[in-house]
């Protein structure tokens, strides 16, 4: 009974309901995009390297509370009406900090505007990174199995695309009016907008079957798979040659986890904190993520066509050489050339991203899925934490920036050459049999 649940799920030809799961895993990660750009975009306002800390803190609780009851007790479906009422909240506490502050970046600085922008962060990164786990295991758990890998890439892309749009807004309005208050009213209402399409969206959505079936509500499994299984299509489903320990699974996903968060926060949005001002800072965001964004698209298509070891191993040893540029470009420093390579060295981040939203959700067993996945991000959000306090205590200069970022490039290199030859390819492989 089990089995044939899940070859219905994997081999069922898409439909509208399919369509609907994409349209909430996007709006959600779109959110996670927009809430998690509010701290670093009016950072300079602020300026105080605690204030860009807070969201990784509570990155760490919203990766493995959240998502170990999704596990446990709440399945998906629930867990996204909890995770968007806490980013509601915050999204609302953010637009009243801006509106009590009356606009004045001056007084935003000041208790207790401060004290309900930091709480209205906390409460929407609380959300969004909670969401982050559960999204990546009901995509894996429900797309048809010939889809899954593109939907795994191009669904978590719109997390690019929300950064981007939230980078944009933020020069536009910082442009325009010389006020980061005004940046976080527009930011907050951007948010607003997409909590409500998420609302909509997300009461239609099935709730996961291959967490029914793991709970042993077969009935309901049943049920659920009706809702989005109207056929099925005949699929060659891939063999696993390979028997890999959870433990070295969970070991080679930490570190490529640490390479590539770490490579993207830092370039993308804390070196536009650090190093830039004004307007600038919001604009060498919205460049990152304009290159991300695009490189999401490109990968949704090459992942369908690749071998997952082999494009691991191009997304981070292209990471690590895009580097090379970078670092000569410091001995003669100028704005536009960093645009440039920046942009090129966001497309191999975003195609390091997608190996990773890839392996994360397929690699973990069944019943754990979720939390591990949020178990296997604590590595990189601690080793961030770490290294953003560093940089911005300690270790002052560009070129210093630029060299620690080319060090974690490497390592994940090294560790996708080691994976190519003990690592195994999941493309069109059930998760079973992963599993």
């Amino acid at each position: 009974m089990e089995k044939s649940i899940h070859e219905l799920v994997d081999k069922a030809k898409w439909t509208s309901i399919h369509s609907l799961m994409f349209a909430s895993l996007a709006i959600g990660f779109f959110m996670w995009g927009v809430i998690s750009s509010i701290a670093p975009i009016i950072y300079p306002s602020i300026n105080n390297v605690f204030f860009l800390l807070t969201p990784t803190f509570v990155t760490i609780a919203g990766n493995l509370l959240l998502p170990f009851f999704s596990d446990r007790r709440l399945g998906r479906k629930t867990t996204f009406f909890i995770t968007m009422t806490l980013y509601s909240l915050g999204t609302l506490l953010i637009a009243l900090a801006a509106l009590l502050s009356g606009l004045n970046v001056n007084n935003l600085a000041k208790f207790p505007y401060i004290a309900l922008l930091v709480a209205g962060i906390v409460l929407g990164v609380l959300g969004v990174e909670g969401e982050v786990p559960v999204m990546l295991s009901y995509t894996a758990e429900m797309m048809p199995l010939d889809k899954r890998d593109a939907m795994l890439v191009l669904a978590p892309n719109f997390d690019n695309i929300g950064a981007m749009v939230a980078a944009l807004i933020g020069y536009v309005t910082y442009s325009a009016s010389n006020s980061f208050s005004i940046q976080l009213l527009a930011l907050s209402v951007v948010a607003f907008i997409g909590v409500i399409t998420a609302i909509i969206i997300r009461l239609l959505l099935p709730e996961s079957v291959r967490w029914l079936v793991v709970k042993g509500n077969l009935a309901r499994a049943e049920k659920e798979a009706e809702k989005i299984v109207r056929s099925t299509k005949d699929l060659k489903e891939q063999e696993v040659n390979k028997k890999l320990s959870l433990g070295a699974r969970y070991i080679f996903l930490a570190v490529i986890g640490i390479s590539q968060y770490l490579t993207y926060g830092l370039m993308a949005f804390v070196v536009a904190d650090f190093y830039f001002s004004g307007a600038t800072t919001s604009f060498i965001i919205f460049i990152a993520n304009l290159g991300a964004s695009i490189a999401g698209l490109i990968a949704g298509a090459l992942v369908t066509k690749i071998k997952t070891r082999i494009f691991a191993l191009f997304s981070y040893l292209g990471g690590a050489l895009s580097m090379i540029p970078i670092i000569l470009l410091t001995s003669n420093f100028n704005l536009i050339g960093f645009y440039i390579l920046l942009f090129v060295n966001m497309l191999f981040s975003e195609f390091a991203w997608a190996t990773r939203t890839i392996y994360e959700p397929t690699l973990m067993p069944n019943n754990l899925r979720a939390f591990m996945i949020g178990l296997i991000r604590l590595a990189p959000v601690t080793a961030y934490a770490i290294s953003v306090y560093v940089l911005g205590s300690y270790l002052q200069g560009l070129s210093t920036y630029i060299w620690y970022n080319t060090a974690l490039w490497v390592i994940g290199a090294i560790a996708t050459v080691l994976w190519f030859f003990k690592g195994l390819d999941t493309n069109n492989v059930s998760l079973e049999k992963i599993d």
